[in-house]
């Protein structure tokens, strides 16, 4: 079965295609239908084991993930706080649930459903098209066979097809509800505001040494200071060997027939735009009047010849100024309402009015270019270039290999080094993290230096457009320094939090005082805070304006009215403390409603069905016979 998707082949093209796979498949996973009972399992579901391997490799690419997001600041204690063990375990149980429910009901995944799925994958394709080399490639990688990776991937698209199937079968959305959301979302409100800033609190601080010495004692393993490497490196550059580098010009010709769609040129369009903006947060009845506005201008444009001058007078674009033109645009490459409305025209014509990203546009085309194939002349010498380049590339990757297997016992990189006039570089002490000079911070570089002993050679790595081998000269240990050593430290930390805890108290008592009935305004003259109006905004708004993201108080805001003035806490954000009072509401316009009630209902129906479908998997999971591993409940 699927015999197309298992052919051998072999190129030296690809050959660095295997790193790229390790990275766009480290999170690639599944749960193994094992009916043996293993005792490296990590859960059994209803009879199902999920591999404790399977697990395993889940956990490390959601923590290598984690990690590359945060960087340095990533630690043992985020594992923890964000519950990845169980988040990672709860989903593959899921999964679990998921296949087994599909499969009672009689849902499947045709042969034909899978083959069309695995060619459709990105990485496995050349120009868009399935190339057999690369799925074998990726097989040899991963060290499955093919029908084990196709029976994974088929369960994977099982879950798919069921969870899409609860989704879209699940929820319900009235009118009467739809209207109540439009209504409440796009009511305004206005507030008025005090700010009570930790800065202005840190010249009443005090601190004793016996505070100082407590915060080290609590905090030590915040203050510990990072481990630190230093490293010397071959560095192999294709650059170096470019110029010895020779492409028959038969090469050149066969690349120019196999790669024909690649050199063609897109069609293109030359226009001249009128853009009223609309901003993201603009109310429905600015972005109505905006509307009604460009319509007009519309059929000023018809009525003229003269659509330069309506760009100078109306236009809100960048461009104006030069009479709205912009440049040559190429089908493919811009926004779709664009390319709908513009790549249909012809020279002289102009667009309707087209709601943009930006905005509301009025185009008029000026020029056209069809579409068009590149010659062979023309492309000749680029594509000998690039030849080249991949010839270098490939040719400094093959001294790189060498010289690790000349290295493997020796690890002398220094008379490897002068015997072949290859550059030795050393570097100072750096962090994980930290940008080194000529590598950057690239990923695998850094993991390399850092999982290293002392004396010990990496294997090639790829330094993109470089290969080098790494050598592990030294390592500082990461430590906790001594309280001495991280005095000043501790009390510029302590000093912030002590200053921020004056400000809190600060702000609380305000409030109790507001809540009381006095002036936000008199009291913030009383005390000399900073106090403002917000002007309007949506109620959904979770930025807000002068005070800043406000994300978590967004329920806090939404139950404030003209008779619950006064929010039941303080706002804080990272420029402090925020007491806010509603300053005054304006209704949203019910005549709006039809006009955003499709885009509506798409988001709400969204909402409820995602809902739905968690808790059609709790029900699946309170009826099921789920064993965890001891060793995973423990750890």
């Amino acid at each position: 079965m699927l015999r197309v998707l298992r052919e051998r082949k072999a190129s030296w093209i690809l050959r660095a295609l295997l790193i790229g796979v390790a990275v766009s498949f480290v999170s690639w996973g599944g749960y193994s239908l094992i009916r043996e009972r293993k005792q490296t399992y990590a859960a059994e579901v209803n009879g199902t084991v999920i591999d404790m391997k399977v697990y395993t490799d889940r956990f490390q690419a959601m923590v290598q993930q984690y990690r590359d997001a945060f960087g340095p600041q990533f630690s043992e204690k985020m594992i923890e706080s964000l519950k990845l063990k169980e988040t990672v375990l709860d989903h593959l149980i899921s999964q679990a649930l998921i296949t087994q429910e599909a499969k009672r009901l009689g849902f499947y995944v045709s042969d034909e459903e899978l083959r069309e799925a695995i060619q459709s994958i990105p990485l496995f394709q050349v120009n868009g098209q399935f190339d057999p080399r690369n799925y074998e490639r990726f097989l040899r990688y991963k060290r499955m066979t093919a029908e084990a990776f196709e029976e994974t991937y088929r369960d994977e698209l099982l879950v798919t097809k069921m969870t899409n199937l609860i989704r879209e079968n699940g929820a319900r959305v009235s009118d009467e509800e739809l209207r109540t959301i439009y209504l409440f979302e796009n009511e305004r409100i206005n507030l008025t505001f005090v700010k009570v800033s930790p800065e202005s609190f840190k010249n009443r601080v005090k601190m004793t040494e016996a505070e100082a010495k407590e915060y080290y004692e609590k905090h030590k393993e915040e203050l510990r200071t990072p481990a630190q490497v230093k490293i010397q490196y071959l560095l192999f550059r294709p650059s170096d060997v470019e110029g010895n580098v020779v492409v028959p010009p038969e090469e050149i010709k066969r690349y120019y027939e196999s790669q024909k769609e690649r050199f063609k040129i897109p069609k293109q369009v030359r226009a001249r735009e009128i853009l009223l903006k609309v901003g993201q947060d603009e109310p429905a009845d600015k972005v109505e009047a905006k509307k009604k506005k460009a319509e007009e201008i519309l059929q000023k444009a018809k009525a003229t010849k003269d659509f330069v001058g309506l760009v100078k007078q109306y236009s809100e674009g960048e461009n104006a100024s030069k009479g709205g033109d912009t440049g040559w645009l190429m089908k493919g490459r811009v926004d779709s309402a664009t390319e709908e409305a513009l790549f249909s025209l012809k020279a002289g014509d102009l667009s309707g009015v087209v709601r943009r990203p930006a905005g509301f546009s009025i185009f008029k085309v000026e020029e056209v270019r069809e579409e068009r194939e590149r010659s062979f002349e023309e492309m000749k010498d680029p594509i000998a270039q690039f030849l080249k380049r991949e010839k270098a590339k490939s040719e400094a990757s093959k001294r790189a290999d060498d010289a690790f297997y000349a290295l493997f016992r020796s690890r002398d990189l220094e008379r490897y080094a002068q015997e072949k006039g290859i550059p030795l570089k050393t570097t100072d002490f750096f962090k994980e993290g930290d940008d080194v000079a000529e590598l950057g911070g690239n990923p695998s570089v850094q993991a390399s230096a850092f999982s290293l002993k002392v004396g010990e050679i990496s294997p090639v790595l790829s330094a993109p457009p470089n290969f080098l081998i790494l050598k592990l000269l030294e390592k500082k240990d990461s430590r906790i320094p001594s309280y001495e050593e991280a005095k000043e430290e501790v009390h510029k930390r302590l000093g912030t939090l002590k200053a921020d805890e004056l400000a809190r108290q600060a702000a609380e008592d305000l409030l109790k005082q507001v809540q009381g009935g006095k002036s936000i305004r008199e009291l913030a003259k009383e005390k000399g805070y900073p106090a403002d109006d917000t002007g309007f905004f949506n109620r959904t708004t979770t930025v807000l304006p002068k005070i800043g993201p406000v994300s978590e108080y967004m329920a806090l805001l939404a139950s404030l009215t003209d008779q619950n003035p006064v929010p039941q806490s303080v706002l804080k954000t990272k420029e402090g403390y925020f007491v806010v009072r509603l300053l005054s509401t304006e209704a949203a316009d019910p005549n709006k409603f039809e006009a955003v009630k499709k885009d509506l209902e798409k988001r709400v129906l969204s909402q409820k069905q995602e809902e739905f479908f968690k808790g059609w998997v709790e029900q699946l999971k309170a009826r099921a016979k789920i064993h965890i591993n001891k060793e995973l409940k423990s750890s």
